[in-house]
């Protein structure tokens, strides 16, 4: 076979393939998509030392720009480029979502001045509620009985509790109206068929119904919604995958992925899962706290699954959140207060408590409100055969910027 021969089979072919790809195009913003994602994997240094040789090139290429604003704005970009590389901000367990209905609104907006919001309310730990009903989750955990122990105890302490930082930072929101919820359902394809008394909305697609409610005044909870599937939600597609991957997938193709850091807790019962992705703040030096409620218990967004089947799921509504650094209370302060909160007395129990942590409790104030720290310590301790859990919680905000 001769050149020319070899020449226009190899055009041929090259004719065939172009048409093949013509048709079979990958879907809108894939390129991007897949570019981002081989960004992220690679190493830091180059990533870094890249964005800097395009910012180099770029500044060369404008005429007459002086030494001293070149070097100061190189310094600016490092600074927000190495932010950026070292994955500040992302949620620390998941993919990237931007731009999805969950993360439009969440996320902070520091003020320059500390104490900016003025006095704090203090957390109510008392127990009652107020809320509006929204569809019970079937956690599995129901399935083990719990009970707890209510009466006088004599505290200890015997842990160690070492906080090396006099502030950390308060978390506010203002109240979202019923026009933020809408926009949150409509972004997910359900469309508002009423307004319940206390809900901001109940809202309906062809695969679920979503109830929003606003902010819970006692015991505090901020903005919620919850999505309860309907007969045709489809299983998620994932054979062999663990159940936190499944819910995962499931709250990827509705936007719902949280950006905030959280670690992943999944519990199991039959062929039922129950998975939680527990939110955290990043609390300045101390590094990152969970979100408890006022009984201690670490929460955030839930799903609950049937198998590979999505029945229920359940977390924060989007909201802006404001931050402001306010004075704490020391380590010994803290565990002084928490060994005062019970009057014991000859007969009670003595509990001795062994753990302690930074944790954030949300306080309700109207038609705004805040994630506040506190400390948590817990101990275990036995009566009649019967082992129970302790749990104390302290304001951790100074007294002095406290309103109660």
């Amino acid at each position: 076979m001769s050149e020319q021969d070899d020449d226009l089979e190899l055009r041929a072919l090259k004719r065939e393939l172009d048409d093949a790809f013509a048709t079979t195009r990958p879907r809108r913003g894939f390129e991007d998509e897949l570019w981002l994602r081989m960004q992220a994997r690679r190493p830091l240094g180059s990533r870094l030392r890249d964005a800097l040789g395009g910012l180099v090139q770029g500044i060369r290429a404008v005429p007459a720009v002086p030494t001293a604003a070149v070097a100061g704005l190189l310094v600016v970009v490092l600074g927000i480029g190495v932010l950026a590389l070292s994955g500040v901000g992302r949620g620390g367990n998941a993919a990237s979502t931007a731009g999805s209905a969950f993360n439009q609104g969440d996320t902070n907006h520091p003020p320059t001045l500390p104490g900016a919001f003025g006095r704090l309310p203090s957390p109510r730990l008392g127990s009652g509620s107020s809320a509006p009903p929204l569809p019970a989750a079937a956690d599995p955990r129901q399935l083990v009985p719990g009970s707890g122990y209510v009466g006088p105890v004599n505290l200890t302490w015997a842990g160690k509790l070492t906080l090396d930082t006099p502030t950390l930072p308060v978390f506010r929101y203002h109240e979202p109206s019923t026009n933020a919820a809408d926009q949150f359902a409509s972004a997910l394809g359900a469309v508002m068929q009423s307004r319940p008394g206390g809900l901001l909305g109940e809202y309906e697609s062809s695969d679920y119904t979503l109830s929003i409610r606003g902010t819970v005044q006692a015991p505090a909870a901020e903005p919620t919604f919850v999505i309860t599937a309907g007969p045709s939600m489809p299983e998620i597609n994932a054979a062999g995958a663990a159940p936190s991957d499944i819910a995962t997938l499931f709250l990827a193709e509705h936007s719902l992925v949280p950006q905030w850091p959280y670690t992943a807790d999944v519990q199991s019962a039959g062929g039922a899962s129950h998975v939680r992705l527990l939110r955290q703040f990043v609390a300045g030096p101390y590094g990152l706290a969970y979100l408890v409620d006022p009984q201690g218990d670490r929460y955030g967004l839930e799903v609950d699954l049937a198998g590979n089947k999505p029945t229920m799921a359940t977390g924060p509504l989007p909201v802006t959140l404001e931050a402001a650094s306010y004075p704490v209370i020391s380590d010994g302060q803290a565990i002084g207060a928490a060994l005062g909160s019970s009057a014991g007395g000859p007969g009670a129990p003595t509990v001795q408590l062994s753990q302690a942590e930074v944790v954030y409790v949300v306080v309700a104030a109207g038609d705004h409100s805040f994630y506040e720290p506190a400390f948590l310590f817990s101990g275990s301790f036995t009566v009649n055969g019967h082992a129970y859990l302790e749990r104390i919680l302290v304001p951790a905000v100074d007294p002095s910027q406290r309103s109660s």
